[in-house]
């Protein structure tokens, strides 16, 4: 049986996956120039806009439960500009590096959630849920 909100959802996500990841390249690719340009820093500014907006979208339209809101969103604040990253403390540099990782990890578990998800609902048979909701339908509207 193919479920379409868990392939929407599992689209979704993937496509949530790849934003983060070309955020975080425009990140790296801007800290490791030699000069931050305006351009960089507003394409920054843009993209991680969007990041937060598109976040919030995943977030609303995902049924399943998942880790808190801070989990993918702890990168993005901790970063207020792309021009005062050269001021941040080594420590704290490494702290967001982990903090992109971990938070790209989880991505692809909430992936794997949604995949063990579809293998379980492949093995219903679709005629008998659909007579199985159909009864239940039937006993409410008694």
């Amino acid at each position: 049986m193919i479920d379409k909100k868990t392939e929407a959802d599992m689209k979704a996500v993937r496509g949530f996956l790849e934003f983060w990841t070309k955020f975080h390249d425009i990140y790296n690719a801007a800290i490791t120039g030699e000069t931050i340009s305006k351009e960089d820093e507003d394409k920054f500014l843009q993209t991680k806009e969007s990041i937060r907006a598109k976040y919030d979208g995943l977030r609303g339209g995902l049924e399943l439960n998942y880790a808190l809101h801070s989990r993918l969103t702890d990168p993005v604040a901790d970063v207020l500009s792309i021009t005062g990253i050269r001021f941040i403390s080594e420590k704290n540099l490494k702290k967001l590096q982990e903090d992109w990782r971990d938070s790209y990890v989880f991505l692809n578990s909430i992936i794997e959630r949604l995949k063990n998800r579809r293998r379980r609902l492949g093995q219903f048979n679709p005629v008998g849920v659909y007579v199985k909701r159909a009864m239940e339908k039937a006993k409410n509207f008694l």
